[in-house]
Order: C-alpha cells, then sequence, then structure tokens
C-alpha cells in the first residue's frame, strides 16, 4: 500500500470497468485482471444482481421503467462497493454490462473520479460460440447476441476497446495491463461518439 505524500491515508486505487456483450467474456478477464494486480477487488455486476432476492425485474429490451432503476441501482452499488476498497489502496476492477446509450450514466455516477474503460469486442461468432457453450444460456426473449453487438457499436469509443476473439484470458490481460493508459478517461468531459460499426454485422 503506497501513502499519499505528506499524509497516512492511503493512495487511491484506480477504477477499471471492463466491459461488453454477454459472452464477452468479461468477468472472467475481470477476475484475472483483478488477481494478477498486486492489490485489488473484483467486482461482479451479477453478484451484485443476485443481491435481490424478491422482486427482481427480468430484463427485455426495450428496458422497463423498473428494470432501469435496478440497472442503475446495481452500478451504484458496484461502484460503492469499489470506492470503499479504492479509499483503502486497493484497485478496483468492475465487469458488467454497460454499453450502449447508457454508458454515459455509469460515467456519470462515476465522474469525477477517473475511470478505466476496457470494452471487450470479440466477433458475432465467437460471441455465439461462447454463448453456446456456457452451461446456462445468457440470452432469452429479446436480449440476442446481435441486439448485444449493436448496443455496443453503439457506445462511445472511450477507453480501451479489444477484438479479443482469437486471444486467451491470459494474453487479454496481459495486452490491457500493457494498455492501461489507454483505457483511462475524463468522466467530467465529453465522450467521443461512436465512429465505427463496432462489431461486424451479419
Amino acid at each position: 500500500m503506497t501513502a499519499t505524500p505528506g499524509s497516512d491515508e492511503p493512495t487511491p486505487g484506480r477504477l477499471v470497468l471492463v466491459t461488453g456483450a454477454q459472452a464477452a467474456g468479461k468477468t472472467t478477464v475481470g477476475r484475472a485482471l483483478a488477481r494478477s494486480l498486486p492489490r485489488a477487488v473484483h467486482v461482479d455486476g451479477d453478484a451484485i444482481a443476485a443481491l435481490v432476492v424478491s422482486g427482481a425485474v427480468e430484463v427485455e429490451l426495450p428496458l422497463t421503467r423498473d428494470a432501469l432503476e435496478q440497472l442503475f441501482l446495481r452500478w451504484n452499488a458496484a461502484i460503492a462497493v469499489a470506492e470503499t476498497y479504492q479509499r483503502a489502496g486497493f484497485d478496483a476492477v468492475i465487469s458488467d454490462n454497460v454499453f450502449g446509450e447508457l454508458f454515459e450514466d455509469f460515467v456519470d455516477f462515476v465522474s469525477p473520479a477517473p475511470l478505466h474503460v476496457v470494452m471487450l469486442c470479440p466477433d458475432l461468432d465467437t460471441l455465439r460460440a461462447r454463448d453456446e457453450g456456457r452451461p446456462t444460456r445468457g440470452y432469452a426473449g429479446t436480449i440476442t447476441v446481435e441486439a448485444l453487438a449493436e448496443g455496443v457499436a453503439d457506445t462511445p469509443r472511450a477507453g480501451l476497446w479489444l477484438d479479443t476473439s482469437g486471444m486467451s484470458v491470459e494474453v487479454t490481460v496481459a495486452e490491457v495491463r500493457a494498455r492501461l493508459d489507454e483505457a483511462l478517461l475524463d468522466t467530467t468531459g465529453p465522450l467521443t461518439p461512436p465512429d465505427g460499426p463496432g462489431l461486424e454485422q451479419e
């Protein structure tokens, strides 16, 4: 733990968001990234959502008002947990579904604190293959691979975007650590609008 010069307080840790469509590998990569750091915690958005044991709203597209409220509660709870550990000198890695037109809401919740964003962008074939190989399917109803790919494509180009289609978890983590400075964004400034198709559409 490193202390702030002239103070007994530790230097706050970094906040890293690992995001992408479901089946992009964000939870696995987020946990592995946190484990690779000297002092870090991993905050899983799915684990935060599972805290709601009664009254949880099923997510469908478009989001209902109640679903949006619970999503924002989930994000704010994840950020609160992360900030608690950051104040003690831990780096905090959040993995969750944060993309599309709601991406800026997450950034606003973090602001004015700095935020590192890592967007995992495997291609559609990779997403489909990973989804098929999951014990529990990640998509139902209106939530499809294609819909989520479109959501990622509509996200402002902020932070570090990685096509991880042919990358192992270990290689992905090494790439993120080597390029973490590129992932840093100013949460108080304007975000760059989408400038391309993102995931290749079929």
